[in-house]
């Protein structure tokens, strides 16, 4: 393993805004409101997540041009005609207990901006500063802010890096990644999308009346937020805990993870994920760096998607929220720190196995009926993992190659996933595992995974 990079957010990068104006979809969209699921609804995704690309100077791309800007934009009003939920406006239903989406055809906030700094200047790739994507103040309203909003910075040395915010409620992850690589697809000449996006959001509606709940739903009563009804969980976050956090990567190469993963099947006697044996790990070096008592309750939250366990599965183009949080509800500090990785492997299998229709439709009929009751703690012995790898950023071609970086914009705001699973750079094999734990945890969670290497 290598050594760890560490991060923190307090250098500025000089960046000039050139101009922002609004992008509307090249046709005019349906003038309608649009219903959004209870899992696009749910207080947890009622927030906005980034992603950042960064592109290398490439004299060989398509078009002859440096200037990827032109591009990309008159790309993105195209697409934006498919995608035209994307350029209208979140609104609160008349009683003010749900969101739903106008479609206003107003469109997409995009910025252009220079910086005659070197891409070099930014370090790793957690060292991507706010600069790079047009930030609205927290206090801003989620009607007040634009669905999607891109940002294209050019830097000095010919690169640039395109910066792209979503909200939540809109799509997730593999949605995002869809509609990005969409806006890819055109900008790079092609006449019509691979993939046309379906939203079919009433798919996910409540089944019953009575709505029938099977399961506790422990997950979604104790989440590690503080997020309340009337506002985002982003405008909550005391500033003084988000300056308290620091990142910190660590390089696992493919022979370093097959060494680890090795043994693990052997003692389980069946084949295991990469992703199960990363998270196994990182749940518990993060446990033994932050001194959590050993008889305290933990839990390890991760998202499944569950687009293809629906019957009939959820249709291919489907960009709205089609993951669910997979949890182990009845574990103690101390089975995962003094029990094996095996024996923390078999525990996120049996999360992961917990999951189907029958269990998210559930939720979604307890969603409905206990709107209210989501005012909910931070709770430290929560950890959350996010995994980036498969979900197709790292794949957006504009024209000028593949991104050589693709991670998470903000990552100091995104308390729901301290752990996160990326790709590493374009030429390294295996997995890039970044934590965002207290400053004064840094020294121990290096030791942790030292010791657990």
């Amino acid at each position: 393993m290598e050594n760890p990079h560490i991060y923190c957010s307090q250098v500025q990068l000089p960046v000039t805004v050139i101009e922002s104006v609004m992008v509307p979809p090249s046709r005019p969209s349906p003038k309608t409101s649009l219903y959004l699921s209870n899992l696009d609804d749910h207080l947890i995704v009622r927030c906005r997540f980034d992603t950042l690309l960064v592109y290398t100077n490439d004299s060989h791309n398509i078009y002859g041009t440096t200037n990827p800007v032109k591009v990309i934009r008159n790309a993105l009003s195209l697409v934006l005609s498919h995608y035209y939920p994307l350029a209208g406006r979140i609104r609160r239903t008349q009683d003010g207990r749900k969101l739903q989406v106008d479609c206003t055809g107003e469109g997409a906030l995009f910025v252009e901006a220079v910086t005659n700094n070197n891409l070099s200047l930014l370090g790793g790739f957690e060292e991507l500063k706010d600069q790079l994507l047009f930030q609205f103040p927290l206090t801003a309203e989620v009607e007040e802010v634009p669905p999607l909003i891109f940002q294209v910075t050019r830097f000095g040395c010919g690169g640039f890096v395109v910066g792209v915010s979503f909200n939540h409620c809109l799509c997730d992850g593999r949605g995002a990644a869809q509609f990005l690589k969409g806006v890819a697809e055109i900008a790079r000449g092609e006449t019509k999308l691979s993939v046309e996006p379906v939203w079919q959001r009433e798919f996910l509606k409540p089944q019953q009346q009575p709505h029938l709940v099977r399961f506790q739903h422990g997950e979604l009563l104790e989440s590690g937020f503080i997020v309340n009804p009337n506002c985002s969980m982003q405008k909550q976050l005391p500033a003084e805990k988000a300056e308290d956090l620091a990142l910190t990567s660590f390089f696992l190469s493919s022979d370093a993870l097959q060494r680890i993963k090795q043994p693990i099947v052997e003692d389980l006697k069946e084949n295991c994920t990469t992703f199960e044996v990363l998270a196994a790990l990182a749940w518990r070096a993060r446990i033994m760096a932050l001194g959590i008592p050993l008889n305290n309750t933990v839990r390890l939250l991760f998202g499944v998607d569950m687009r293809r366990a629906f019957d009939p599965p959820l249709p291919e183009g489907y960009y709205g929220n089609g993951s669910y949080l997979a949890s182990e509800h009845s574990t103690t500090a101390e089975e995962v720190v003094n029990g094996s990785l095996s024996h923390a492997v078999k525990m996120i299998k049996k999360a992961k196995l917990s999951l189907n229709e029958e269990y998210v439709r559930s939720s979604i009929a307890f969603l409905e009926t206990n709107r209210s009751c989501q005012d909910v703690r931070v709770c430290v012995e929560d950890t959350y993992l996010s995994d980036w790898r498969w979900l197709g950023f790292n794949e957006v071609d504009f024209g000028w190659g593949e991104p050589v970086i693709a991670c998470p914009g903000n990552w100091l705001k995104m308390l729901l996933c301290p752990i996160l699973f990326l790709l590493p750079p374009k030429g390294k094999g295996g997995v890039m595992m970044v934590f965002c734990v207290p400053r004064t945890a840094l020294k121990a969670l290096q030791t942790q995974l030292d010791c657990l290497m």
